[in-house]
């Protein structure tokens, strides 16, 4: 596997859940707990702000279903680190565990291994975070576990992502979504933002749904 280079990612399915902010209380499909619900049903945009939370949804828990380009590099011997455009976030993937650090931050520590022909990573130490942008709450409990697999489908050359989550006091079992990004011969269109509580208007050349 070669995952190093620039990507993007490529929204055919969840529309509405991914390329904007979902209503208040929109949790179709998710297989959350009383207290999930509750949560999400509470959620306030405005409190986020104005506690400094408005980067919840972009952690591990929600991250790679952003609209967004995201760089993969090597950060040293046994660091792979993936940046994203969306949200401005940097995720680390260590694997060597002695190297782990950062408990109790937005990214946590994120452990990484060979597995067959996946990358397997999973995420523990994670302050709370949102699975998608209207306040669907996964806890600081919570542990999430990725498989980035790369592949090549007429002619290009793609990555999925499988992200399970696995947070038994807001969901009632394991919550698993997958998402693919196709390679970018480039990082021309590399436009970094920061993170907002809505997804702005999709600027001309950004293509989402190819």
């Amino acid at each position: 596997m070669d995952l190093a280079g620039s990507w993007i990612s490529v929204v055919t399915e969840d529309w509405r859940w991914r390329m904007i902010t979902p209503a208040k209380g929109d949790y179709a499909s998710l297989p959350l707990t009383p207290e999930g619900r509750r949560m999400a049903d509470s959620w306030d945009p405005d409190a986020d702000k104005a506690a400094g939370n408005q980067c919840r949804a972009y952690g591990p828990g929600g991250i790679m279903r952003m609209p967004m380009r995201v760089k993969i590099s090597w950060a040293d011997d046994n660091s792979l680190r993936l940046e994203t455009d969306h949200g401005q976030q940097t995720r680390l993937f260590h694997f060597n565990a002695a190297e782990l650090t950062g408990a109790g931050t937005l990214q946590g520590n994120s452990l990484a291994s060979w597995d067959d022909r996946s990358l397997k990573v999973v995420t523990r130490d994670m302050t709370a975070g949102y699975v998608r942008r209207n306040g669907i709450p996964y806890s600081d409990k919570a542990v999430v576990t990725e498989w980035f697999d790369q592949h090549v489908s007429f002619g290009e050359d793609w990555i999925t992502v499988t992200t399970v989550v696995d947070d038994p006091l807001n969901f009632t079992q394991k919550f698993v979504v997958s998402s693919s990004f196709k390679r970018l011969a480039d990082d021309s269109s590399w436009n970094p933002q920061p993170c907002v509580s809505e997804w702005g208007p999709v600027k001309e050349g950004d293509r989402f749904n190819d």
